[in-house]
């Protein structure tokens, strides 16, 4: 089994392989677990930029430099009075014996009034002379440029927040036309989970997807705002699923075939599971960014916790912020608990370990 290059894993980790190669090289990754530790080293050594998401400059530190400049000024600092110490910390070396300059010969009455040589420069002059940056310009500036960057650091952050909201809601609306592809085929129903079965968990939307055709390239299933240090989204297939060889592997397939979206877990009606179905309304979700493991609110952590994006029935994707949307908890039922919506207005969106128990109280 040949090994990828560099060059084929750099471009698997920024998505610059076409759909023929991606395939190939995720059947390498499958058959040699040892690449995915290489994906996750080039996939660490591209994310420096991530830097600039931590928090800027301490605050008040433009208030006390101004407070520094204030006193330095009280303080009318003589130059003639500076120490030796002081002069090395302002630059000012000491200067060789001078000289007399050409045409300077003659004037015997200035060499008698100034001294043969000097030790110093004459440092009035150098810290204020018109054309020089005095010691209150230079702070006044540095004060200046601290405040640039706490402005300039938050909107570059900001920038990037955005643009990874953005890119998770281009993959959402790819997630939403394979879905709704698969409703056309199967007389207007969505993915219904199973109820028994190595399938028996929200996440298994994905591999009925990629089973059926609909869906080509596993990245779709991939948010943006995901922190660096998760491996590449991978979406086993359904002969992989029903091929695991015991419950450690289950549970590995579980936890991570849905991606990094839940998916609904539907709804009961008298005590039946039914399955969601495309009626195209505006106020029901279908997918959205996993929910976190919290135990109240259960909003998503895809996006540093600010909210998350949201697939609805009409193909629309919105980014919400809270665990709400007009009312009703995204992530829960309206007895507060994860399982399948007490009608089918209840949104319930499950993360992908999760299977369905009517009447059972959810995790």
């Amino acid at each position: 089994m040949k090994h990828p290059s560099q060059e084929d894993l750099l471009g698997y980790v920024l998505g610059a392989l076409d759909a023929q190669e991606h395939r190939e090289l995720q059947q390498t990754i499958d058959q040699n677990p040892t690449i995915e530790e290489e994906l996750l080293r080039i996939k660490s050594s591209l994310m420096r930029l991530d830097e600039l998401d931590t928090a800027g400059p301490r605050t008040g530190l433009a208030r006390r430099t101004c407070e520094a400049v204030a006193n330095w000024e009280n303080a009318q600092v003589r130059p003639a009075s500076l120490s030796p110490a002081d002069v090395s910390v302002l630059g000012l070396e000491p200067q060789p014996h001078s000289s007399l300059r050409a045409g300077d010969a003659d004037d015997g009455d200035n060499e008698a009034a100034a001294p043969a040589t000097k030790k110093y420069p004459a440092i009035r002059e150098r810290l204020f002379h018109p054309t020089s940056w005095s010691i209150p310009d230079v702070l006044v500036g540095m004060a200046l440029l601290t405040i640039c960057a706490g402005i300039l650091f938050p909107a570059i952050s900001y920038t990037r927040n955005n643009s990874r909201i953005v890119a998770c809601q281009d993959n959402l609306r790819q997630v939403g036309v394979a879905l709704m592809d698969y409703s056309s085929l199967h007389n207007g129903n969505f993915v219904a989970i199973p109820s028994a079965g190595n399938l028996a968990a929200s996440g298994c939307y994905a591999p009925i997807l990629k089973d059926a055709g609909l869906v080509e390239d596993d990245s779709i299933f991939a948010c943006a705002g995901i922190s660096a240090d998760v491996a590449p989204v991978h979406i086993p297939t359904r002969e992989q699923i029903a091929a695991a060889q015991n419950e450690n592997e289950m549970n590995h397939y579980r936890q991570t075939m849905g991606g990094h979206y839940g998916y609904t877990m539907g709804y009961c009606e008298n005590e039946k599971y039914c399955a969601p179905r495309n009626m195209g309304r505006t106020n029901i979700v279908l997918v959205a960014d996993q929910p976190s493991n919290e135990l109240t609110g259960r909003r998503s952590s895809n996006h540093n916790g600010s909210g998350q994006n949201c697939l609805f029935e009409d193909g629309r994707v919105v980014f919400v912020k809270g665990h709400s949307f007009a009312g009703d908890a995204i992530f829960e039922n309206d007895y507060g608990i994860v399982a399948p919506g007490s009608h089918q207005w209840d949104n319930v969106i499950a993360p992908s370990h999760l299977t369905v128990h009517v009447g059972v109280v959810g995790q």
